[in-house]
């Protein structure tokens, strides 16, 4: 692999870490599409449009502010009768920032809210949420990153008898780049629910992207399967991010 070596562009190589990586920050809007599929039969597709406005205010500083729109469609259980519902989902807003601090080292930093919005209570979490995160990425070669985020969710209003939700997400997720313009990604997350026992779930996903020669554009797929017990069996997630702006590495 390192004699291969990555694309030429560190651009576009910047543009597919990004998919895994918090540490970058660039401009862009994204298309989501997300299947899972849950043990019970259940169902559920959430197509979520998303945008990144990103700026920086140093060599070795970015900030960015992020807001996702979902819209979901759910298929109940056999014993719940099928039943089907769509609409617009959860809403959230972030905001965050990020530091280069050196060659191959780069943290971030930011807050996320979760709104209860969503036009049907099958499509809500019915919950108020905050989530505070904070990460860091190193670049082992120009060719492989290795990250590691910690994120804290906390809910701060609840609705119909909803328990609160407070638990952290630790995950590290590593990126391959390859030739082409290609890249192979891995990931495995843990949970822990301090609502429920300090109870741990574990996942592990895997995916691929591609970004294309002629526009600023990626598009990638993933599969998350769940390593403990849990009602999702899988699921299946396709991407496709389109970039305002290249982001450049400061030299």
């Amino acid at each position: 692999m390192a004699a291969v070596g990555p694309p030429t562009d560190p651009a576009v190589a910047d543009e597919l870490k990004q998919l895994n990586d918090r540490t970058i920050i660039g401009t862009h809007l994204s298309l989501d599409s997300e299947w899972n599929q849950f043990k019970d039969g259940a169902e559920k597709a959430v197509w979520t449009l998303s945008g990144l406005w990103g700026w920086p205010v140093s060599d070795w500083q970015d900030w960015g502010i992020r807001f996702k729109l979902p819209f979901a469609y759910h298929r109940s259980d056999q014993a719940s009768g099928h039943a089907e519902v769509g609409g617009i989902g959860d809403t959230e807003a972030g905001i965050g920032t990020a530091f280069r601090l050196n060659e191959a080292w780069r943290t971030a930093g930011g807050i996320e809210l979760h709104a209860d919005t969503a036009s049907d209570p099958a499509l809500a979490e019915r919950v108020w949420r905050l989530k505070p995160g904070w990460g860091v990425a190193h670049d082992f070669t120009d060719w492989l990153t290795l990250t590691l985020n910690a994120d804290y969710n906390h809910s701060i209003a609840e609705k119909d008898n909803v328990r609160p939700h407070r638990y952290l997400e630790l995950s590290v997720p590593a990126t391959l780049i390859l030739p082409q313009a290609w890249s192979m990604s891995a990931r495995y997350k843990t949970t822990v629910d301090f609502e429920n026992g300090d109870r741990w779930s574990h996942t592990v996903s895997a995916g691929v992207a591609k970004r294309l020669s002629k526009v600023p554009v990626v598009l990638s797929a993933s599969l998350e399967k769940a390593l403990s017990s849990g009602a999702k069996k899988f699921q299946a997630s396709i991407s496709i991010v389109y970039y305002f702006q290249r982001y450049h590495s400061p030299k």
